[in-house]
């Protein structure tokens, strides 16, 4: 697996900047389950975090993709084999697993960062019988084909990841063929039928574009290179708005996968150049999440946003295992950080050995979902609940 930023590479040769590729390895494969009762919790003790096992190793499930997605319903959705469907999307809702789709159904490769709605609609990209890569909408009953890369004239191995909000509507970036006229990269949404372009680097300012979200009033937030060669994060419902850029903020050299909440408020990662800086905020209000004086996280996770401003993300050190590494959350709007679960912690009567979490991880209700790696040799993925305090509890706010 690889872990995407959008960052510059100088070159004097260039009159652009170029993409590079910032990799770790993935934990090694891990184990998933169904079928887990929601009745399985865990205290974590001065932080007022509860832990909800979803589905772990000891139940059938193998080789689960890293990200999971929550919705406000606690409904989640995750990518991983079971020996009677191969591997597939599956849905957890009230204690109950649903496979939405599989190999089964003719599908195969499945992306590692499905999305889901408030309505429980999961929204993945997968590989199709024949050939082509597609994006899907399916609510466990019918299946929605929102894009095709041969129907659609896309290249397929640079699809990215969807975004679904509530209303059904679907947003993803993708690159037109050589054959499509006019070529180039765009940012696609859709419901089912034609696409509509949202911004195309035919005929505007953007070269490219890493993978977008979209929120309930379809307004979309994407990373992406301008012609000049800055880098920077910017949200589009209509013409685009810069959120924060290279230009103004010559400190941070790229920025990872954004997620925007329904107020229009953004979260992300900045590439520093001595590690990275979780940032939040709308245009010319960008507020940092975990503290610049303090030590530098060495590399994070692109983080999730709730609609009460909270950010949760994984960071994890590049070389040194002493760096700050693990789950953390952010509940107050500045950057009073709280640790959720990292590697030495207990949890579930053994002792954590590895972490992940993605873009969608956290709900209104400030549960995050999360995958773990136990050093008993279990996996699966679990729910952090936050009971503490947090910022809308205080009463001169």
């Amino acid at each position: 697996m690889t872990k995407q930023y959008l960052t510059t590479v100088p070159n004097a040769a260039s009159h652009f900047h170029k993409l590079r590729l910032v990799s770790r390895s993935c934990v090694a494969a891990f184990l998933f389950a169904a079928g887990a009762s929601l009745a399985s919790a865990e205290s974590a003790g001065k932080h007022d975090f509860e832990f909800i096992n979803l589905a772990d190793s000891t139940q059938g499930f193998s080789n689960f993709e890293p990200f999971p997605a929550i919705n406000d319903k606690s409904a989640v959705v995750f990518v991983a084999t079971r020996s009677d469907t191969g591997q597939g999307v599956f849905r957890t809702r009230n204690g109950k697993v649903t496979a939405i789709a599989s190999n089964l159904d003719g599908l195969d490769l499945f992306g590692n960062t499905p999305a889901i709605n408030a309505r429980g609609v999961v929204a993945f990209l997968s590989r199709t019988s024949s050939g082509s890569t597609a994006i899907f909408t399916d609510d466990g009953r019918s299946r929605k084909l929102i894009a095709d890369s041969k129907i659609n004239g896309l290249i397929g191995r640079v699809m990215r990841s969807p975004s679904i909000n509530d209303s059904g509507t679907v947003a993803f970036s993708a690159v037109l063929s050589k054959d499509s006229r006019p070529a180039g990269a765009n940012i696609f949404t859709g419901q089912g039928g034609e696409l509509t372009t949202v911004l195309s680097s035919s005929g505007s300012d953007f070269v490219s574009f890493l993978n977008v979200a979209i929120n309930d009033a379809g307004k979309i937030v994407f990373s992406g290179v301008r012609s000049d060669g800055s880098l920077g994060v910017f949200t589009a419902r209509g013409a685009p708005k810069t959120i924060v850029d290279t230009n103004r903020h010559p400190e941070f050299i790229g920025f990872g996968d954004p997620v925007i909440n329904n107020g229009g408020t953004i979260a992300d990662v900045a590439i520093l150049d001595n590690g990275v800086q979780i940032i939040s905020g709308k245009a010319g209000a960008i507020i940092p999440r975990n503290d610049p004086s303090g030590p530098a996280f060495a590399n994070a996770e692109h983080p999730s946003i709730n609609n009460h401003g909270a950010v949760a993300f994984y960071a994890f050190p590049n070389f040194d295992p002493n760096e700050p590494t693990g789950i953390f959350l952010e509940v107050s709007g500045g950057n009073a950080l709280i640790p959720v679960i990292r590697p030495g912690d207990a949890l579930f009567g053994s002792t954590v050995s590895a972490v992940d979490l993605g873009r969608f991880a956290l709900n209104d209700r400030f549960e995050a979902v999360f995958q773990y790696s136990l050093t008993d040799g279990r996996t699966g993925i679990a729910i952090a609940a936050f009971h503490g305090k947090k910022q809308d509890d205080d009463p001169k706010k």
